[in-house]
């Protein structure tokens, strides 16, 4: 009895302790600085980090983005500017969205802005104490789609450049291996599809099947344009996310985009009958396609972005069999 009730006091006393303590670990919001935030990316990936993820942003661009974050302007041309904007903010990380498009200006613009833009804003990270700079580059870096070396396309194909703007990509990447390379800066760069919303999503990525556009949605899966572009903000954000908070991997070059299972072997039979290959890997497909009015186009490239699952963890929500198998289950 005696020692029963010495085990009751005891277990009684840590209960005691422990409610007088904080039972968690106080932990420090991401900060998160993003760049380019008044583009269409930077508008709807912040407030789902803000919402869901209890990060603080910070906006930075030539115009302030229509949201009520914090907002420092900043032209990324200007390494004193960048400097200023990032200096003394104690900023975790960088989502590096500010980029010229192709054919929006001369070769010397593009130049400065996705090059020497990409150099400020790397630079300013390594002296400011950023821990992670997630920098945007696009599939474009290396091939445009049909005239890829090998398909599928991947991380390792081999660049064949049709703009400057392919170039300029390219290079941006080149500098945040450089940087990690030479100063130990965690700088990983995005391969990036492209991001085309489709209306029809909720806020964290479900099908909203009274207003989905749901052909629309399946020709995303099959090259048709805009080709493997992100469909949703959800999917948009849980890559820069999974990129921001990886502790394992502190560089690497990552396609981000709707990838396919399709192999090289594939892609003969994907050009001349791609139905019979869609129902090989999708049983059901054709009839699906049938069903919802979708004529399937042929399929002369396609993107493969396992590395990007494998490592960072991050895929899109729904593959095409989930939209499939959703599809069926409400009928």
């Amino acid at each position: 009895m005696r020692n029963e009730i010495q085990q009751i006091n005891e277990r009684s006393t840590v209960g005691f302790r422990s409610s007088t303590r904080p039972t968690k670990k106080e932990t420090k919001n991401m900060k998160a600085m993003i760049t380019g935030a008044a583009g269409l990316c930077g508008r709807d990936i912040a407030p789902l980090l803000a919402k869901h993820y209890n990060y603080d942003i910070v906006t930075t661009d030539i115009k302030k983005p229509d949201n009520d974050f914090p907002f420092v302007p900043c032209d990324i041309k200007n390494l004193e500017e960048v400097d200023q904007a990032i200096k003394g903010k104690d900023i975790d990380a960088i989502i590096h969205l500010g980029t010229l498009q192709p054919g929006l200006g001369p070769a010397d613009m593009s130049i400065d802005i996705n090059v020497k833009g990409v150099c400020n804003i790397l630079e300013s990270a390594k002296n400011n104490g950023v821990k992670r700079v997630v920098f945007t580059s696009s599939v474009w870096a290396a091939s445009r789609g049909p005239n890829s070396a090998y398909q599928p396309i991947d991380e390792n194909i081999p660049p064949t450049f049709d703009d400057m703007y392919d170039i300029t990509k390219h290079y941006g990447e080149e500098l945040c291996a450089y940087y990690h390379k030479m100063f130990g800066l965690n700088a990983i760069a995005f391969r990036f599809c492209g991001y085309d919303p489709i209306e029809g999503f909720s806020d964290e990525g479900d099908i909203l099947w009274d207003k989905i556009d749901l052909r629309r949605l399946v020709g995303r899966y099959c090259g048709i344009g805009p080709s493997y572009k992100l469909t949703n903000a959800w999917d948009l954000t849980q890559a820069f996310r999974m990129a921001i908070e990886n502790k394992d991997f502190t560089h690497g070059l990552y396609l981000i985009g709707v990838g396919m299972p399709f192999v090289s072997e594939d892609a003969e039979e994907l050009k001349k009958t791609p139905l019979e290959v869609y129902e090989k890997y999708y049983p059901g497909a054709s009839e699906f396609f049938k069903e919802i009015g979708f004529n399937m186009p042929e399929i002369s490239f396609w993107y493969r972005t396992q590395k990007a699952d494998k490592q960072l963890g991050f895929s899109p929500k729904f593959t095409l069999q989930d939209i499939m198998n959703q599809y069926y289950e409400r009928k």
